[in-house]
C-alpha cells in the first residue's frame, strides 16, 4: 500500500484513480481484467460494502464501485443506459451494469465519465499492467 490518502468521496479524475489504485493495492486478488463486475454469488454490490472474496473487479468495476454506484450482476437482462461515442445516449439490454438512485449504466461509460476519459482514451480491454499504468497517469503517480 502507497502513503497515499483516499479520498472517502473521490471527485476529479485523479482523486478517483487514486482511490482505484487504493483499492486495487489493498484487495489486488479481486482486481482482474476479465470481469466488469463477477461478484461470486450475489447480486449486487453497494458502495459502502467490499467486494466478498472471490469477487473480481475490472478497473471501470472499481471506478463505478468507488464514486457511489452499486453494482449489479444478474442471470437476466435489465434495461440500461449506455452511452455512443459522441456522447448520444441509448437504451439497451445488460446483465451486468452499475445502478444508483434508480438510475441504470453500463459500467464503462459510468467509469470514462468518472475518469475524465474521452471514448479514445478508456482502456477497458487491456491488460492488467497497462489498467494500472493508465491509472497510474490520471492517478499523478
Amino acid at each position: 500500500m502507497t502513503d497515499t490518502e483516499v479520498t472517502p468521496c473521490p471527485e476529479t479524475p485523479a482523486e478517483v484513480a487514486s482511490a482505484v489504485l487504493d483499492a486495487i493495492e489493498t484487495q489486488p486478488d479481486i482486481f482482474n481484467m476479465d470481469h466488469w463486475a463477477w461478484l461470486n454469488g450475489t447480486v449486487s454490490l453497494a458502495p459502502e460494502k467490499a467486494p466478498a472474496c472471490g469477487s473480481r473487479l475490472y478497473a471501470a468495476g472499481w471506478t463505478a464501485h468507488l464514486t457511489g454506484w452499486t453494482l449489479v450482476s444478474r442471470d437476466e437482462l435489465a434495461e440500461v443506459t449506455g452511452v455512443y461515442d459522441n456522447g448520444d445516449e441509448y437504451d439497451t439490454l445488460a446483465d451486468v451494469y452499475a445502478e444508483r438512485d434508480g438510475e441504470r449504466r453500463l459500467i464503462g461509460d459510468v467509469a470514462a465519465k468518472a475518469l475524465g476519459l474521452k471514448p479514445d482514451e478508456t482502456f477497458w480491454y487491456v491488460d492488467a499492467p497497462t489498467a494500472l499504468k493508465r491509472l497510474r497517469a490520471i492517478a499523478g503517480r
